[in-house]
């Protein structure tokens, strides 16, 4: 990540090269500030130039210009506007997740989250610099939540069960990186933004009013929330820890 620290800082004008492989280390981490500054930058420019207007215009209706804000209103269009700010992440991070891994083989045969390319056996395995962008980009981001958690949303009744998902998550994510489960980390990470989509789009919808979508975007979280959750992750990703490739992978530096 070396070279894209110093990309950001604009001391190299070489192009990134997100093929490269590296082994992961804390290192890495030092581009976490800057992601932990670019989402809340990101989210006051679509909060101030596109949520608060189509806010206004789907939760307020017709004649919005002209209303006053009352407190009511005034929380719809600020929940509205959290939903969109995090339809917008979990979409960026699925189709960012789904670009960096889709092509790899690992992706669709999970033999391969353990051993090669050639020779590499778990945990002697290289990381590429876009699979390492993945895990940046979602560190970043809950990083960043915790904080807009404390001083930036409406406090809601779940404050506890957010702030613990938020820390969990960012801990999660740094040691599946230092131990070197990137390759099955981010297909985790791929699986549980799916369905949040449809979750966030659901809220909009119901805020704005617009029943029949709220009806259609929940049914349609159940349905991959289930799909991707309940049978993906655990019979096809977490099955995978019991493979032979992982065996060998723990037993090789015993039993060469």
């Amino acid at each position: 990540m070396a070279a894209l620290v110093e990309h950001l800082l604009g001391s190299s004008s070489a192009p990134v090269d997100w093929e490269a492989e590296s082994y992961p280390g804390y290192g890495d981490f030092a581009v976490l500030p800057f992601l932990v500054a670019f989402f809340p930058a990101v989210r006051f420019l679509l909060d101030r130039f596109v949520f608060e207007a189509l806010a206004r215009r789907l939760v307020l209706g017709k004649g919005y210009d002209k209303l006053a804000d009352t407190d009511e209103s005034r929380k719809k269009i600020n929940k509205f506007k959290e939903s969109a700010w995090k339809f917008v992440y979990f979409l960026s991070a699925e189709l960012l997740s789904l670009s960096v891994t889709y092509n790899e083989p690992w992706f669709k045969n999970t033999r391969y989250f353990w051993v090669g390319p050639g020779e590499q056996i778990w945990p002697d395995q290289k990381t590429k610099l876009k699979l390492k962008a993945v895990y940046m980009f979602a560190a970043g981001f809950y990083t960043y939540s915790i904080f807009a958690l404390l001083f930036w949303e409406t406090r809601r009744s779940d404050f506890g069960v957010s702030m613990s998902h938020h820390l969990a998550t960012v801990v999660l994510i740094v040691l599946s990186y230092i131990f070197r489960f990137a390759r099955v980390g981010s297909v985790v990470l791929a699986l549980h933004d799916a369905s949040d989509i449809f979750l966030e789009i659901g809220k909009m919808s119901k805020y704005s009013s617009c029943e029949g979508l709220a009806v259609v975007a929940f049914l349609l979280f159940v349905a991959s929330w289930i799909l991707l959750r309940l049978i993906i992750f655990p019979f096809w990703i977490l099955r995978s820890t019991r493979s032979t490739e992982l065996i060998y992978c723990i037993l090789y530096p015993i039993f060469p």
